[in-house]
């Protein structure tokens, strides 16, 4: 604690309080976090630990430097070991945050057996859910129509062969997305319900129903296509992408003239018709009895 205490003190000689207690040790120290680096994930409980005491040594380092800076400079008129100290300093103060940063990306690193594109799925699949109720033999879907979806419906319909209906509530997503949902929808002759909200590309997966209905207040919207990445996908036709889901709809029994206006809003705003409307246009084949 002597050593402590006199380096703390400025008592030390400038030599050893730069070179050995300040250089050598601060390489040290930069070595051992060095080494915390590489265990991926860091526990919090060493980060803290780490982070703070390389916080107190830093402090002892620069306290007791530049009090025997001071001490130096009172028989001496060379301001040098001063302003050495104060570059040093700012030097070690900037590698010291580098490795602070450092240390909180591996306590918050991905563990290794983790793959790009299992990451990927898992950060997809947390856009939306999918739960099955068998007691009513229901699938529900809630959330965004990202990719990944359709491959796991088919997973779901595989595994349980009693499903008869899915409910929707969905405010849009990937119309590619869509269009796999609709299709396992149409070859498993299923129905289709709206809880709350079914709107933009989750209207695809609505028409695909056999029967089709939904609850008195729940809501479909309808507006024109657009793609965010249309730069990326030169032969991408939004045009002839709207009239191959038109023509859908048509098949799926619903009017020509219904059909004709699904995308006539642009995409930043949206249509909701009334439920009389659907009706009318064979979009719900069945009105509710709490309707």
């Amino acid at each position: 604690m002597g050593y402590l205490t006199t380096h703390w003190r400025g008592e030390q000689p400038l030599n050893r309080s730069f070179w050995v207690n300040g250089v050598l040790l601060r390489l040290c120290v930069y070595g051992l976090l060095a080494v915390l680096t590489w265990a991926q994930p860091l526990p919090k409980a060493v980060l803290f630990v780490a982070v703070a005491g390389d916080l107190i040594v830093m402090i002892w380092q620069s306290v007791g430097y530049f009090r025997a800076a001071e001490h130096n400079l009172s028989g001496s008129s060379s301001m040098l070991p001063l302003w050495g100290g104060i570059i040093a300093l700012i030097v070690g103060v900037s590698v010291m945050l580098a490795q602070w940063w450092g240390l909180v990306l591996a306590a918050n690193a991905l563990p290794e057996d983790e793959l790009y594109s299992t990451k990927m799925d898992r950060m997809r699949a947390a856009q939306y859910e999918l739960s099955v109720d068998e007691a009513r033999s229901v699938v529900r879907f809630s959330g965004a129509l990202t990719h990944g979806v359709t491959k796991r419906m088919a997973s779901i319909l595989d595994d349980n062969n009693g499903i008869s209906v899915v409910h929707l509530n969905s405010s849009g997503g990937n119309i590619f997305e869509a269009r796999g949902l609709a299709k396992l929808i149409v070859s498993a002759k299923l129905d289709t319900h709206v809880d709350e909200s079914c709107s933009s590309a989750c209207t695809i997966v609505f028409i695909a129903g056999a029967t089709r209905t939904a609850d008195p207040d729940a809501r479909l919207g309808f507006h024109g296509y657009a793609l965010m990445d249309a730069a990326k996908l030169p032969q991408f036709d939004i045009k002839a992408e709207q009239e191959r889901d038109r023509a859908f709809f048509v098949q799926q029994g619903v009017t020509d003239s219904f059909a004709a206006r699904i995308y006539d809003s642009p995409n930043r705003s949206i249509w909701f018709p009334d439920h009389d409307e659907l009706s009318r246009a064979n979009v719900l084949t069945q009105v509710r009895q709490d309707e």
